[in-house]
């Protein structure tokens, strides 16, 4: 499946996920090549203790929440992942719109003809 998330990661998709009610659990994992089992996982510990909790089962944890953090700091990393995950998206030629009654879709982008 995919490569190992650091907790920040995690808890961008977790709101993705939660922010789409629309979306079925197994269709968003496809789409982001993660397990169903892995990510109802990170759900769980994420209720249990926000991104902490998702840390906590980390092993990065001293890497990505360092003592001290300031909140700006964490601000700016979470919008550089935010920016990343979107990268990556687009590659696998998937975009995010919004649908009419304001809910998060991701829609598959149609290839362009090939000649």
């Amino acid at each position: 499946m995919a490569k190992h998330l650091n907790p920040l990661e995690k808890e961008f998709l977790i709101r993705k996920f939660k922010s789409n009610s629309l979306i079925k659990l197994s269709d968003f994992c496809t789409v982001n090549n993660i397990s169903d089992t892995a990510f109802k996982k990170w759900i769980r510990q994420y209720d249990e203790g926000g991104l902490e909790g998702l840390a906590r089962a980390d092993a990065e944890l001293k890497g990505v929440l360092p003592e001290g953090l300031n909140p700006t700091e964490e601000a700016y990393k979470r919008e550089i992942l935010r920016l990343r995950i979107e990268n990556e998206r687009l590659k696998k030629n998937y975009a995010v719109r919004q649908t009419e009654d304001g809910q998060t879709e991701y829609v598959r982008l149609k290839p362009k003809n090939l000649k």
